[in-house]
C-alpha cells in the first residue's frame, strides 16, 4: 500500500470510535510509523485529558494497523490479534490535555510462525508540525495473532 494511509480502520480489527489512528505515514516489513490527533470527544477521553493508560491501546492500534497493512499486501485478511502483556512499561505522563497530536513508532523485534511476537514501541507528543517533541510513553508490547480462526460462535 502507499503511504499515507487515512483509512486505518480498514487495517484494524476494530470499529467505531475504538479506532484511535488517523494515520499511517510509513510502514515495512518491520516497522510502522503513525498518528492519532487525540480530540476531546474521543472515547478515552476524560475531562479534556488523555489518561496515561491509553498509551497502551494507542500503541497496541500500532502494532495492530502493522499486522493490517502487512496482512493486505500479502492479499490476507485482517486478522483479530491480543495483546498479553507488556516489559519495560515506562509512561512519561500522568494526564495529556487535548486536542493532541501523537506519534506511534513501533518496531518488530521477535515474530514466530505461531502469531507470537514482540514490538517496540513509543508514543511521542507532537508539535505544530507533527514533529516529535516528547516522549510520553514507551514499552515492549507482547502480542498474539491466531493464524487461524479460533474463535467461533456456537452457531456456526
Amino acid at each position: 500500500m502507499q503511504t499515507p494511509i487515512y483509512d486505518v480502520a480498514a487495517l484494524l480489527p476494530h470499529s467505531g470510535k475504538m479506532v484511535l489512528l488517523d494515520e499511517i505515514a510509513a510502514y515495512d516489513e518491520q516497522s510502522l510509523t503513525a498518528y492519532a490527533c487525540v480530540k476531546p470527544q474521543q472515547i478515552l477521553v476524560t475531562d479534556g485529558y488523555l489518561p496515561s493508560w491509553a498509551a497502551m491501546e494507542i500503541m497496541a492500534q500500532g502494532v495492530a494497523a502493522w499486522a493490517g497493512a502487512i496482512a493486505h499486501d500479502a492479499g490476507e485478511p485482517v486478522r483479530l490479534g491480543f495483546l498479553l502483556g507488556t516489559r519495560k512499561l515506562q509512561l512519561y505522563f500522568s494526564t495529556l490535555p487535548v486536542p493532541a497530536v501523537l506519534q506511534i513508532k513501533i518496531q518488530a523485534s521477535l515474530q514466530d510462525t505461531n502469531g507470537f511476537g514482540v514490538f517496540d514501541s513509543q508514543l511521542w507528543l507532537c508539535d505544530e508540525n507533527k514533529e516529535p517533541d516528547q516522549l510520553l510513553a514507551e514499552a515492549a508490547l507482547n502480542v498474539y495473532s491466531p493464524t487461524e480462526n479460533i474463535l467461533t460462535h456456537d452457531d456456526e
